[in-house]
């Protein structure tokens, strides 16, 4: 993540790039942090050393994240975090990319390895991965402590953010306009910059510290002790060294800890403080000798997210998709001589080359007189071009230097425009410049000015937007959700580029994608859910379609009419043509829209999910289905709006026993008993149901295939997986300690089919709570993962234990209701004793002495060994 190298550049210079800050400071007024959140994760899974193969020891990570947040609160610190929204579209090939490079490889090493090599210490330390649910455990924590401590705690300490796009310069944003320091592991916080950021702190260079409260100073200044004589030599002439005992006592007293997590120490005998380098975007210009402004070309020309390819490891042939690394640099220059070079070259460029700069460097430097940033970007290009400009034509050039520039214009950040903010539309502007309202602005209805829609005097002046009130509403409801942290940031990126990026987890590749077998027709609903609230983006091949049949229907029409006799766009046109004049049509045709959700088009939408596909991650188009053949399918009808009579009312506004009702429809699971679930065993018991059901009817649609019915699950792999669970306090069972035992399975044997019913389960509960939160009813179905151990269930699956809490068996029933066909009966393994004698008649007879010139008769290598000799 960030700049190629730059960390490591970053490290090597830390004596002349950083300078130290030690927490808690002599300073009265509290420090604040900004955190960057996945940088977060990342940092806290590799120190936990918890096992990950199970499928993730979420309650024992939760526990862990809460004694680090904690810590820092203690050390006076004002936490903020802050995590990222919609993926840019730039960012794709990277995100492919490092998807590929991690989980999908991982998973194909994993499961072409043979089971004792994969189980040990080594191979599991060496081929981590994250597990699936690691960030909604993460964020579900966090936001449990800001409820927490609302109400003792004024000032709040903590508090929890989620971006509009990407989280670097959102976070520094942050920081600039709190006066405060962004903690992260990214080297993009060097080069990103704004007035008030104080700099950047890296994770990993994090130093606990603790000094005892009963120290002395030492007045030692030598490890030699003054009582040392000369009788301190032996007879060879060596002098026996005796450490000090006021160092001794120091030591004693006094210790480091490296990490992110903290020491365990008693607060009566010992004080905690945090040592921590800052490296800020000013000390790294003045190193390289650059203005602070060119940090973010620095960064494009070296290298970063947004100008890597999914393909790396191979030179494309497209200048759109090839590695800009292989053109501007040699193969033996080492990345932080790449980062020196584009420094030095910026430098001549700017008229300060040093007399080490080659003569043709001065002399193009003479030659070319920079006037704005696109001459400097196109001069730098072409210094850095390892092959001659000269031999390639102007388009290559130009694809080169927009992608630069695009790159480039990813670390811009807004100025603070000192305008008011609110938490429930952004931290750090107001209304008219949020991206985030945009993002939730598809949909369009009756022209209805803003000021209708809003009592705030700020909206008065602004000018009218083709939004209804309905739509207004389901905006502004949308919007508060995804600032607390009750609407998924996945879903933004539907509504910014047309994409979905499902959550990817630890399956055998040889099989097909949890995300499309088990979870795909749960996200379709969600997706027509968000049409028919907001709106999904238009396919760009749908608008130049619709603009052609505005401009030049004559010409279409020509073209069809010798092709064929029917024309295919003709219910496009009569569905413009009535949209700009409701008059025509018969007087069925136009009470229609009145029944429909109101959008601009009755063609399907369509959503790209980038999901696996074997060894690859790659995109597929879904079809997003009609909200109102959905409300069919469920048998519900939409109620009509206040508003706007003979519209119907967006789902998002009806009463929530009805959203309720279309939930549970929608995963056939509407029963009494399960309307009488509340809070995190309601999502359990969905997932676990909706599973349930997608296998056994992949089994039906598949009968003569056995592999489809042997992934059917049995009765006590559900009853195991609500004992993996704390749903009570009394209920939490001991954390697993990461020691050798659990990390490498040597206590819980590893089995290929329970990492798949892991899974299957995991994606199934994140893809029934997304789909909750689009429909508003977040807080009536949380997710449940924060109390679950994928120890404790890989543990009752090999242990086929029998013994039931009542509570679970509660839920067992009221989940298994209405499934026992569903469910997959294991048969028992029968073990055939051989029958006695039966070696000795099968073994053949041995030759005689007359016979042994013969053919040998059939049987093992030492029969025929004895046939031989005899």
């Amino acid at each position: 993540m960030g700049i190629h190298g730059l960390t490591t550049y970053l490290r090597e210079s830390r004596t002349a790039l950083a300078h130290t800050i030690i927490f808690p400071t002599q300073n009265a007024k509290p420090i604040t942090i900004v955190v960057d959140g996945w940088s977060f994760i990342f940092e806290l899974a590799s120190w936990a050393g918890l096992p990950w193969i199970y499928g993730g020891e979420y309650e024992a990570f939760s526990s862990l994240l809460t004694r680090v947040v904690m810590a820092w609160k203690d050390l006076g610190l004002h936490v903020c975090f802050a995590f990222d929204g919609a993926y840019p579209a730039l960012k794709f090939p990277t995100l492919v990319k490092r998807a590929t490079q991690t989980t999908i490889q991982v998973g194909q090493l994993f499961f072409r390895t043979s089971g004792p090599a994969r189980s040990t210490p080594r191979f599991l330390r060496e081929n981590s991965l994250l597990p699936p649910l690691i960030y909604t455990v993460c964020v579900q924590t966090l936001l449990d402590l800001v409820s927490s401590s609302a109400m003792r705690d004024k000032p709040p300490w903590l508090e929890v953010h989620f971006a509009d796009e990407e989280g670097d310069p959102y976070a520094v944003a942050l920081a600039a306009r709190l006066n405060a320091y962004v903690v992260g592991r990214d080297s993009d916080y060097v080069i990103l910059n704004a007035e008030g950021y104080q700099g950047y702190i890296p994770l990993d260079e994090m130093v606990w510290a603790t000094t005892s409260l009963s120290a002395t100073p030492s007045d030692s200044g030598s490890v030699f002790s003054e009582m040392d004589g000369a009788d301190d030599v032996d007879g060879n002439g060596f002098k026996t060294v005796h450490r000090s005992k006021a160092r001794r006592r120091d030591t004693e007293n006094s210790f480091a800890s490296r990490g992110i997590i903290p020491p365990t120490f008693s607060p009566e005998e010992y004080v905690l403080s945090l040592i921590c380098h800052v490296y800020s975007p000013a000390s790294l210009a003045d190193h390289l000798q650059i203005p602070v402004s060119l940090l973010p070309l620095l960064g494009a020309l070296v290298g970063n997210d947004f100008t890597s390819t999914s393909e790396d490891a191979v030179p494309s042939a497209s200048l759109h998709h090839r590695n800009l690394q292989y053109m501007f640099f040699e193969r033996q220059l080492t990345l932080s001589q790449r980062i020196t070079r584009v420094a030095s070259t910026l430098r001549s460029l700017l008229g300060s080359a040093s007399m080490a700069d080659s003569a043709a460097v001065q002399k193009r430097r003479r030659r070319q007189q920079i006037d704005s940033v696109m001459e400097l970007v196109d001069a730098a290009v072409n210094v850095l071009l390892l092959r001659s400009p000269d031999t390639m034509t102007s388009g290559e050039l130009e694809a080169i230097v927009e992608r630069i520039v695009e790159a480039t214009l990813q670390y811009a950040i807004p100025r603070n425009d000192g305008s008011p903010t609110s938490p429930n539309v952004c931290a750090l502007h107001g209304y008219d410049p949020c991206r985030l309202f945009d993002l939730f602005s598809h949909a369009q209805g009756p022209d209805v000015p803003v000021d209708k829609c809003s009592s705030t005097d700020e909206d008065q002046d602004l000018p009218a937007r083709p939004m209804s009130f309905d739509y207004f509403h389901v905006r502004t409801l949308y919007v508060g959700a995804y600032r607390h942290g009750e609407f998924p940031p996945r879903a933004l990126d539907v509504l910014n580029t047309g994409t979905f990026w499902p959550r990817l987890a630890l399956e055998d590749p040889d099989k097909e994608s949890v995300s499309r077998s088990v979870t795909r027709p749960i996200r379709q609903w969600g997706y027509a859910v968000l049409d028919a609230g907001v709106g999904l983006p238009v396919p760009p091949e749908e608008e130049v379609e619709e603009e052609d049949t505005a401009d030049s229907d004559d010409e279409l029409v020509d073209v069809v009419e010798e092709d064929s006799d029917e024309d295919p766009l003709s219910p496009l046109r009569d569905a413009l043509e009535r949209l700009d004049n409701p008059l025509i049509g018969s007087p069925e045709e136009g009470s229609q829209p009145a029944t429909l959700p109101p959008s601009s088009s009755r063609r399907p939408k369509v959503v790209m999910e980038y999901v696996r596909r074997g060894t690859r991650l790659v995109p597929e188009e879904v079809t997003v289905p009609f909200f109102s053949d959905l409300l069919k399918e469920f048998a519900m009808t939409a109620p009509e709006s206040q508003h706007e009579p003979g519209t119907p009312l967006p789902i998002q506004l009806w009463p929530e026993d009805l959203r309720l009702t279309f939930f549970l429809r929608a995963l056939d699971s509407d029963t009494p008993r399960i309307r009488e679930l509340d809070g995190v065993q309601l999502t359990a018991v969905l997932a676990v149901r909706w599973v349930v059901m997608r296998m056994h009817a992949r089994a039906e649609q598949n009968p003569s295939q056995k592999e489809k019915k042997a992934e059917r699950w049995t009765r006590e792999e559900v009853q195991a997986f609500f004992t993996a669970f704390s749903w009570s306090s009394s209920d939490r069972a001991a954390l697993p300690e990461a020691d050798e035992s659990t990390a490498s399975g040597g206590a819980v044997p590893i089995e290929e089919r329970n990492i798949q019913l892991v899974t299957q389960v995991s994606l199934a509960i994140d893809t029934v709570e997304h789909f909750a939160q689009l429909l508003l009813l977040g807080r009536l179905a949380p997710n449940p993962i924060v109390g679950f151990s994928g120890l404790r269930f890989h543990t009752a699956l090999t242990a086929r234990n029998g013994d039931l809490t009542s509570d679970v068996e509660d839920i067992m029933d009221t989940c298994l209701e209405g499934l026992d066909s569903a469910l997959m009966t294991k048969p028992s393994k029968i073990k055939k004793k051989r029958k006695e004698g039966l070696g000795s008649e099968a073994m053949p007879r041995l030759p005689q002495q007359s016979q042994r010139r013969g053919r040998v008769p059939a049987g093992n290598m030492y029969d025929v060994l004895a046939a031989m000799n005899a």
